[in-house]
Parts: C-alpha cells; structure tokens; sequence
C-alpha cells in the first residue's frame, strides 16, 4: 500500500470516527457498526458486479482484519476534562469512558 494510499484511508477513517463518535453509541457499538458498514459494502459490490459474494464477504472480512495490523495514534482530550469543557461534554464516547472509568474507581 502506497503513502498516499494510506494517507487517504487514514483520512476516511478519522472521519467515520468522528461522526460514528456523534451518534451516542458506545464504542463497541461503533465497531460492530463498522463491521456491518463492512459488510454491507461487500454486498454493494457484489451488487456491482464485482465478484461473486462469498468472494466479496471474504475479501471484505480479509480487509477489515488486516486493519487491526496497522498502528493507529488517536488523539482524545483526556476524559478527566473540566466539566466546561464542550468539546468533551459533547463527546458520547467520552463521556461512555469517564462513566465507566468512575464506577471502577467506586
């Protein structure tokens, strides 16, 4: 995989996550989203024209395990933000991470 490449699927990806973090799931509720947004786009091209779908459900599944290989940096304001803080208080996966990280801490 080309630089560029990698650079523009980094891209979609800080995206997609950004606006999945919007929706107020949790984030093992994103990535089972993000399984089936996988999926379901194996099937579109299945629809296309483009293999047969179990060749395309395989090389969907292939993609989307080969990405947990690649290293990733996310940067998140820390969930210990002041309670003014917007950005984090707008935040459904934060907020999901500060709730879990307090009841441990009870």
């Amino acid at each position: 995989m080309t630089d560029e490449l990698r650079a523009k699927i980094g891209t979609v990806a800080g995206k997609l996550v950004q606006e999945a973090m919007t929706t107020g799931l949790t984030w093992e509720e994103i990535v089972a989203a993000f399984g089936l947004a996988a999926k379901a786009t194996a099937q579109a091209a299945v629809s296309a024209g483009e293999a047969p779908a179990d060749e395309c459900v395989a090389r969907a599944r292939s993609y989307f395990e080969d990405a947990f290989a690649q290293d990733v940096r996310v940067v998140i304001a820390d969930g210990d933000a002041p309670k003014g803080d917007a950005e984090a208080d707008e935040n459904p996966l934060l907020a999901t991470a500060r709730r879990r990280h307090m009841s441990r801490l009870h």
